[in-house]
């Protein structure tokens, strides 16, 4: 009697735990796809899940295995359909159904609350919108002398329309706390309103929006950093650090680093976002002293493991030579005609000095870009501006081949560093070619790793053409 009790237990808890943990169920009308996928929108590769299914009037994604909480496309063939929200392991079998005009979720109360919001959320946007038509009109039809009275009205009604969104958006993530539906509207709240006086001083008002950016981030909900408002958000900060570039507002990506510490996951995902757009090396949007500012206060977080410790500070180590006003080190090099010089030997007002490799593919690109710059060409000409190209590497066949080949710009200076001490001494960052420096007459560092479109904003800067 036992052993048969204990079998059909057993036999139970076999069916229990073969029981799909995600079980989500996709109708779309018109049916217009070959098929159909549900996908997160993490792109990391090993973080990304997607499930693929044949089209049809109804299709069923089902997993033993639950979806990591975070935001989920609904892709036809290659087009987003819709999208929806998992919170937890939990509630992971749900319905949603998609027509050309509306989507309605059966079984998901926050994905259909999420539909309501966001409704609502236009309807204030439709009104703020009636505000600017009725202005645009006024200033269509109205003498100068009254249209004060009437943006004066209209600004009264535009801040009771945004206070009255920004509570209801306050309600909502209250209503619905520890949800990932309640930090995103949490996250989309907009910043404190500017004051007046600030959009007279143009470093106020970005400094105001720069230190208020993240006053609504919900820190302590990592799974944010998996939604398009998260990942848009952090880009959209990096993008006005990188467009302003000043070492004043570096403070306050620090601000957000500290206020991230809430929580260390949150912590290192925005931080390797951030990273990854401000500190690559092969980033466009490398911004130097910002990323020192970073590495430095990453360097002091107490619960740092080995790997990123030991990475941090070769990285700090790396990125702290030749920043600017610093007078760069010296190596000597062989030139074109045999001759054994050094770096400090080369006199020159200014000096544009390029280390690359002759042979790589982005060093040719920028040296046939340069040759057409008629600033850079100018100023080489009047003798205000010497280019040195500098080939730092152990193979005289490479240097050889490239003396005699016609990218070898005769306007150029060209040199070897034959005896390899830039690498072997670690005395510039070679990690990515071609890298630039606006040097003076003592060469000291006027601009560190100048970009080839930099250049000929540089040569008219200083009045070198």
């Amino acid at each position: 009697m036992k052993k048969a009790l204990l079998i059909s237990i057993l036999f139970c808890l076999g069916l229990t735990l073969c029981h799909a943990q995600m079980e989500i169920k996709v109708k779309i009308t018109p049916q217009k796809y070959d098929s159909l996928k549900i996908e997160s929108h993490i792109k990391d590769k090993d973080k990304k899940v997607s499930f693929t299914q044949p089209f049809g009037p109804e299709v069923t994604f089902k997993e033993k295995k639950s979806l990591s909480p975070g935001f989920y496309w609904i892709v036809g063939d290659t087009s987003k359909v819709g999208s929806f929200l998992i919170s937890n392991d939990k509630n992971q079998k749900f319905t949603v159904t998609i027509t050309e005009d509306t989507v309605i979720y059966q079984g998901s109360e926050e994905n259909t609350r999420n539909v309501e919001y966001i409704s609502h959320i236009h309807s204030f946007g439709r009104r703020l919108n009636a505000l600017d038509q009725e202005f645009k009109q006024a200033q269509a039809t109205m003498p100068q002398y009254m249209l004060k009275v009437v943006v004066d009205s209209l600004t009264v009604k535009a801040k009771r329309i945004n206070k009255e969104q920004d509570e209801y958006q306050q309600s909502i993530a209250k209503q619905y706390e520890g949800t990932l539906f309640a930090s995103i509207v949490q996250l989309s709240r907009s910043i404190p309103e500017i004051p007046q006086e600030y959009y007279q001083q143009r470093e106020l008002y970005q400094q105001y929006v720069v230190e208020h950016y993240f006053d609504h981030f919900p820190w302590n909900d990592p799974r944010i950093f998996y939604t398009p408002i998260g990942e848009d958000r952090i880009k959209e900060f990096c993008n006005i650090i990188y467009q302003l570039d000043r070492k004043d507002l570096d403070t306050f990506v620090v601000a957000a680093l500290n206020a991230a510490r809430v929580n260390e996951q949150s912590l290192f995902l925005f931080y390797d976002k951030v990273e990854k757009i401000l500190g690559s090396n092969i980033s466009p949007y490398k911004v130097e002293h910002t990323y020192i500012r970073m590495l430095q206060n990453i360097l002091t977080y107490p619960k740092l493991d080995e790997n990123r410790e030991r990475r941090y500070k070769r990285e700090l180590k790396t990125i702290n030579k030749n920043l600017e006003g610093d007078i760069v080190p010296n190596f000597r090099i062989v030139m074109a005609n045999g001759d054994t010089t050094s770096l400090y030997d080369i006199q020159s007002e200014y000096m544009l000095l390029y280390l690359q490799h002759p042979t790589c593919p982005t060093c040719r690109e920028v040296r046939g870009k340069m040759a057409n710059y008629p600033a850079l060409n100018s100023a080489i000409a009047k003798k205000n501006l010497v280019v040195l190209t500098v080939y730092f590497e152990d193979d005289n066949q490479v240097w050889q081949n490239y003396l005699k080949s016609p990218e070898a710009n005769p306007n150029y200076l060209h040199g070897w560093n034959f005896d390899q001490t830039i690498e072997d001494n670690e005395l510039y960052d070679t990690r990515t070619i071609p890298y630039m420096f606006l040097l003076d007459k003592d060469k000291k560092v006027i601009r560190k790793d100048l970009l080839y479109n930099e250049v000929e904003d540089y040569i008219k800067r200083l009045r070198l053409d």
